[in-house]
C-alpha cells in the first residue's frame, strides 16, 4: 500500500515538471539564432517566436543546467518507477504464487462443500422417505393395534358375560343342590322321629366317611356381623361349661363373609374353647368365613362346596387422614388374618396373593372342596352329612345320660342372628343392608359380585 502511494507521489511529480522542461527549452530554440543566418545582419526584431515541432531531440549540450538537472531527475524519476514497478510485479508474483495453494483450497473446500450438500440432500431426501415410511408403518400398526384391542375388548366382554352366566348357574346349582339336602335332611328327620333316634355324641365324628353332627351345633349363615359374631361365641361358651369332651359343630350353609373384626372374635372364641370347634361348610364360604373355615381345628365340606379367598376390602369415607387411616388399618387386619392362611398351606403372604391372581383375574380365588383340600383350605371332604340332633321340628334339645342337660334358647332366623335386613330399592331391587360397623377401624371382608350386601 505505502509503495503504490509513493509511485504515484512520483508520477504527480514528473507531470509537474515536464511543462516547465519543455517551456525553457522552447525559449532556448527561440532564442538561438539559425545556424545558416549571416552573421553581419542585424537581426529583425520578431514579432513572434518560431514554434519548433514537439517531439523534436533537444542535444544535452544546448540545455541549461536547470533542465540538465530536471532531465536527470526525471530520469532518475522514470527508473525509480522502473524498480518500483519491477518491485511491484515481482511482490504481485508472489502474492500470486503465495494466493495459489489458498485459492485452490478454497476451490477444494467450495467443491467439497458443493459435494457435501449435495450428499447432504440426498440423505435427506432419504431420511425424509424412511420417515415417511415409518409413519405409515406406525399409523398401520395404530389401526392393527387399535383393531386388536377392540377384539379383544369384544373378547373380555363374552367372557365377562359368560364368567357371569356361569356364576348364575353355578348359584342356581347351588341352590338347588341347598334345596336336595334340605329336602334329604327333613327325610332323614322324618325317619329319625319315626325310629326314636337319638343325637350321637362322637369323639371322632367323621366315621367311614360320614359325618355326624350332634346337637351341639351353631348355625352360622348369612353376612359374618358383630350380632353374629356375638351368637357365635356365646354358644361356643355355653356348649365348653356344658362340656368339654365333645366337638361343636358350626354349620354353614351359606356366607359370603363379612365383619373382619367379628370374624377375629369368632377365631378366637373358637381358639380359646377347650372343646374341639368343627367347622362345617355345606354351600357356600367366602372371604372372612373362608377364614374361619381354613383356620378351624377341623374342617368339612362337600365335593361341590365352594370355597373362596380372596383380599379383603373397604369401604371408607372421611378425609385423607380418616381415609388414610381406614387402608392401613385393613391391610393390617389382612395380614393378621390371612397370614395364618397361607402359613396352613406352606406359602408366605405375598405369594398367597399372588396366586389369588393368578388363578383368577380379580383376585376372587375359588375352589370346589377337592381342590380346596389339596390347597389346605379345608381338611376333610365327604359324601354325607348325619344331622343326628335333629329328631324333631321342634328345638328340644335331647342330650345323652353322661350330659346334664341344659335349655337352649330358639335361635333366631338368619336376619335376626346376623343383624342384617332384607330390603327393596327405589328400583325394587331386593337388598340386604349390612349393619353399621362399631369399630371404626373394621372392614368388610366379603365377596359379593351381585352388590346384594349394602353397607348401611
Amino acid at each position: 500500500m505505502h509503495l503504490r502511494t509513493s509511485l504515484r507521489v512520483l508520477a504527480l511529480a514528473v507531470l509537474a515538471t515536464t511543462p516547465v522542461f519543455a517551456q525553457q527549452t522552447k525559449a532556448k530554440r527561440v532564442a538561438a539564432p539559425a545556424a545558416d543566418a549571416p552573421t553581419a545582419a542585424p537581426a529583425a526584431p520578431a514579432a513572434a517566436p518560431t514554434t519548433i515541432a514537439p517531439g523534436a531531440p533537444i542535444p544535452r549540450d544546448e540545455l541549461t543546467p536547470e533542465q540538465k538537472a530536471s532531465m536527470k531527475e526525471a530520469d532518475r524519476m522514470r527508473g525509480e518507477k522502473a524498480r518500483i514497478d519491477a518491485e511491484l510485479a515481482l511482490a504481485d508474483a508472489k502474492r500470486t504464487e503465495e494466493l495459489a495453494p489458498l485459492n485452490a483450497e478454497v476451490a477444494r473446500l467450495t467443491t467439497e462443500r458443493s459435494l457435501r450438500l449435495a450428499k447432504a440432500s440426498a440423505e435427506a431426501a432419504a431420511l425424509e422417505d424412511e420417515r415417511a415410511k415409518l409413519e405409515r408403518q406406525a399409523a398401520l400398526e395404530a389401526a392393527r393395534s387399535g383393531a386388536r384391542l377392540t377384539e379383544r375388548s369384544n373378547k373380555i366382554r363374552e367372557l365377562e358375560a359368560e364368567a357371569k352366566q356361569l356364576q348364575l348357574e353355578a348359584a342356581n346349582t347351588i341352590a338347588r343342590l341347598s334345596n336336595e339336602i334340605q329336602r334329604f335332611q327333613k327325610e332323614d328327620e322324618a325317619r329319625k322321629i319315626a325310629s326314636k333316634a337319638k343325637p350321637k355324641y362322637l369323639k371322632d365324628p367323621l366315621v367311614d366317611g360320614v359325618l355326624y353332627i350332634s346337637d351341639r351345633r351353631i348355625s352360622f349363615n348369612g353376612a359374618v356381623t358383630e350380632q353374629l359374631a356375638d351368637y357365635v361365641c356365646t354358644r361356643i361358651s355355653f356348649y365348653n361349661n356344658q362340656s368339654s369332651e365333645f366337638p361343636i359343630f358350626i354349620v354353614v350353609d351359606n356366607s359370603p363373609g363379612g365383619s373382619v373384626a367379628a370374624g377375629y372374635q369368632i377365631q378366637k372364641a373358637m381358639a380359646a374353647s377347650k372343646a374341639p370347634v368343627h367347622v362345617v361348610v355345606k354351600g357356600f364360604a367366602a372371604s372372612m368365613t373362608a377364614v374361619i373355615c381354613t383356620l378351624a381345628e377341623r374342617s368339612y365340606c362337600y365335593p361341590n362346596t365352594i370355597l373362596l379367598h380372596h383380599q379383603a376390602s373397604n369401604v371408607v369415607r372421611g378425609n385423607m387422614t380418616v381415609l388414610k387411616e381406614q387402608i392401613d388399618f385393613t391391610n393390617q387386619w389382612f395380614d393378621r388374618l390371612a397370614t395364618p392362611v397361607a402359613k396352613k398351606m406352606g406359602i408366605t403372604l405375598p405369594e398367597f396373593v399372588k396366586q389369588m391372581y393368578a388363578n383368577d383375574s380379580s383376585g376372587d380365588w375359588q375352589a370346589f372342596g377337592d381342590k380346596a383340600k389339596e390347597l389346605k383350605w379345608v381338611d376333610n371332604v365327604i359324601e354325607r352329612i348325619e344331622e343326628t340332633a335333629i329328631l324333631d321340628l321342634l328345638p328340644v334339645p335331647v342330650a345323652p345320660p353322661a350330659i346334664m342337660p341344659m335349655p337352649l334358647p330358639q335361635p333366631p332366623t338368619r336376619t335376626e342372628i346376623s343383624g342384617v335386613t332384607s330390603r327393596v330399592d327405589d328400583k325394587g331391587r331386593p337388598y340386604f343392608e349390612l349393619p353399621a360397623l362399631a369399630n371404626p377401624f373394621d372392614a368388610w371382608w366379603l365377596y359379593d359380585p351381585q352388590g346384594l350386601y349394602r353397607a348401611r
